[in-house]
């Protein structure tokens, strides 16, 4: 029991904290919608979707060995570790420099992203994965409070930053870019300064290290390509077909629907370290009960992801204003979206925690190109409510593959309704 209450309290944690992370910017929305044109929005949306892109090479998930290797902390040389991992990010970082910088201009006019800010999105990048190291080990630790005061502070300043430079300077989406910008680099700075002082980095490379970083990480990278064909091509898909001004009223649907997945990553982040630590007891009871309370979850991102879609209209109107109404459509496919995002973490961290990444990045990367192939479908019959149906679709279908996937690598009683705990009762 006092374990389960540990974990809603820090559940309680990270969601007031994600929710204040989330509010921040939710409220930089309506003042942007309304100060710049749907063009201009659109670039930064372009911007924010190469980053998506650019993670895949960047960072090579070493945030995510961290993680796994922290449970293994006192059988290596943990600080080392982490150290390692930073290399592998500074030199795939620079690797992914070097070919944006060759390719330039064709990667500029694909991705509608003007050269400067395509070189800065490397940058941001690397920085993003800083951060997620920072985080993450907080996070494994349950610090939640330090964690939650890090990614609160950090998108306080960048939406004071990009209010400055918006309204004040009156630098349009590049003062948007610039705030988000010197927010990432301050923080990712200060992160590693305290990684350091706090005795979890040597920045001595062990080459042992640095191949297990690479191992879990480079049969990632379809994993990560997966997730950028599912929740970031159908903005490049849009601005091809309709052009920057479609774009930017899509994104201000999707970011209204990011607003779900706040409590279902705060969850995450508690539910994480908990459930390494039972599947390590390997309790049936526990178990069993886990996979009851997993179906309850289940059932209410659902019916969150109905209302929303019912009142998108109204929500689209309320906070974005008349000018970008038709994105409402796209909202209710987002929402569902969502709603199967959440359940995919849910089952997810069971692979995970058997170390089998390789078939999840396949998993990912077959549902991206499915999720690839019916945004040309369906854009074109349904304009940008047909990019939301497919992300829906999408984020259904790698549900339920990474769901069977977990069963097959990390077994539960998912359909056991009781039974287990039952039986070991009458015992």
């Amino acid at each position: 029991m006092s374990n389960v209450r540990a974990l809603l309290q820090n559940a309680a944690v990270y969601s007031v904290s994600n929710i204040l992370n989330a509010v921040i910017p939710f409220l930089l929305l309506p003042i942007l919608t309304r100060v710049l044109p749907p063009s201009e929005y659109g670039v930064i949306a372009m911007f924010t979707a190469t980053l998506g892109i650019m993670g895949a090479f960047t960072g090579l998930s070493v945030h995510g060995a961290v993680n796994v290797r922290y449970v293994d902390r006192d059988k290596i040389d943990f600080p080392r570790y982490v150290g390692s991992c930073l290399w592998v990010l500074l030199s795939s970082t620079f690797i992914t420099l070097a070919v944006v910088t060759v390719f330039l201009a064709p990667l500029s006019k694909f991705a509608a992203v003007p050269p400067f800010w395509l070189l800065i999105a490397v940058l941001v990048s690397c920085c993003n994965f800083l951060n997620q190291i920072r985080l993450g080990i907080w996070m494994m630790a349950s610090r939640p409070a330090l964690y939650g005061a890090f990614q609160v502070a950090q998108s306080a300043v960048n939406m004071g930053l990009s209010l400055v430079f918006v309204l004040i300077m009156h630098q349009g989406y590049a003062g948007r870019l610039w705030g988000l910008t010197l927010a990432t680099v301050l923080f990712a700075t200060s992160g590693v300064v305290s990684l350091a002082k706090a005795g979890w980095v040597r920045f001595c490379p062990h080459l042992e290290y640095m191949r297990e970083t690479l191992s879990f990480g480079l049969p990632l990278v379809p994993h990560v390509l997966g997730i950028f064909l599912m929740g970031v091509v159908d903005r490049f898909v849009i601005n091809q077909k309709f052009g920057l001004g479609q774009a930017g009223i899509y994104m201000v649907a999707v970011q209204l629907s990011l607003g779900m997945s706040v409590v279902a990553d705060a969850f995450n982040k508690a539910f994480v370290p908990w459930l390494y630590s039972l599947l390590n007891n390997d309790d049936l009871v526990s178990k069993h009960r886990l996979v009851r309370g997993t179906w309850i979850y289940f059932l209410i991102a659902l019916g969150i992801a109905g209302t929303v879609a019912l009142l998108s209209h109204w929500i689209i109107y309320i906070v974005a204003g008349a000018k970008y109404v038709g994105a409402a459509g796209a909202l209710s496919g987002l929402a569902f979206g969502q709603a199967f995002g959440g359940m995919y973490l849910m089952v997810t961290n069971y692979i995970f925690y058997a170390r089998k990444t390789r078939p999840l990045a396949m998993v990912t990367f077959v549902s991206g190109v499915l999720g690839f192939g019916l945004l040309w479908v369906l854009i074109p019959l349904l304009g940008i409510a047909g990019a939301g149906l497919a992300n829906a679709i999408t984020m259904f279908v790698r549900f339920l593959l990474t769901w069977a996937l977990a069963q097959r690598v990390c077994p539960m009683p998912w359909l056991s309704f009781g039974k287990i705990e039952v039986k070991t009762q009458a015992i």
